[in-house]
């Protein structure tokens, strides 16, 4: 029950930040002035916090639309900041 709870919590707050950041426009800005949007910085910082990660588990924890996760991963890896590979599991 605690942990229902808890998870209540962190989903509210993550409908707040995503409900704020649209109504201010910082989704279409750069981050901190750089390159970068703030959509982007995040999967950068999600994908440094991992040794490896799938495209749909990244968009799945972090709730983001796979199409364009799949755009912000391909421009990361045009840059040379992220390889693909195949699974090892599953060929994929």
């Amino acid at each position: 029950m605690v942990n229902s709870a808890f998870e209540e919590r962190v989903i509210a707050v993550r409908r707040f930040n995503r409900f704020y950041t649209r109504k201010i426009g910082v989704l279409h800005e750069g981050l901190l002035g750089g390159p970068l949007s703030l959509t982007e910085g995040r999967v950068l910082y999600e994908l440094a916090q991992r040794a490896r990660a799938t495209a749909s588990e990244l968009a799945s924890e972090i709730a983001l639309d796979p199409g364009y996760l799949s755009r912000i991963l391909a421009g990361f890896e045009k840059r040379g900041w992220v390889q693909k590979r195949s699974s090892e599991e599953d060929a994929r």
